[in-house]
């Protein structure tokens, strides 16, 4: 019995001497990913404005925006890569980019500060303004606010934004039927 374990263990040395590795030699060669990998999260924090529905579509709560402070924080390792921010933004100033999260002892957040000159809360697409002659008051805009600045009143023909509450991400006018809503 030991010398067919011998015979075989030499076999094997022997194989593995003349074949190339299994494995690939990471750091001196390049991962090659998969076609169809998620990735991590990556923003563009100058195109963001700051709505926070990125922030409302992560089920794993892992994103947190700062409206009034201009940021845009991850918590890399409570991410699951599952790509419902990146849905989300109507700015489209996040993506998905293939790669692994990079191995850490910590857990740690990675914050995206935008620059000084776009740190107004209004930087972005602008405010919604209402042309009353194609208005039909289907009050589509103020169901698909996601910041509930617009209200109107159908009977009588009201149409009223909240421009504190705006955030200016365009939602309303790509919703409405009749295109009377115009970004300023």
């Amino acid at each position: 019995m030991d010398k067919t374990r011998m015979f075989t263990f030499a076999g094997r040395v022997l194989k593995n001497l003349f074949h190339k590795p299994a494995t690939v030699q990471y750091p001196f060669q390049p991962a090659n990913y998969p076609e169809r990998m998620r990735g991590h999260v990556v923003i563009r924090i100058e195109d963001c404005i700051s709505c926070g529905l990125c922030m409302r579509a992560c089920p794993s709560g892992a994103i947190a925006v700062d409206r009034q402070a201009g940021t845009w924080k991850i918590a890399r390792f409570d991410c699951v890569q599952c790509g419902s921010c990146v849905l989300a933004c109507p700015k489209k100033c996040l993506h998905m980019e293939k790669g692994y999260t990079a191995p850490d002892i910590q857990k740690k957040t990675e914050t995206f500060t935008k620059p000084a000159a776009q740190a107004a809360p209004a930087a972005g697409g602008g405010k919604p303004a209402a042309d009353a002659d194609k208005c039909v008051y289907c009050t589509l805009c103020a169901k698909k606010c996601p910041q509930q600045a617009i209200t109107v009143d159908r009977a009588a023909k009201i149409w009223k934004l909240d421009a504190e509450k705006c955030v200016g991400c365009g939602i309303c006018a790509g919703a409405c039927p009749k295109k009377a809503i115009e970004m300023k």
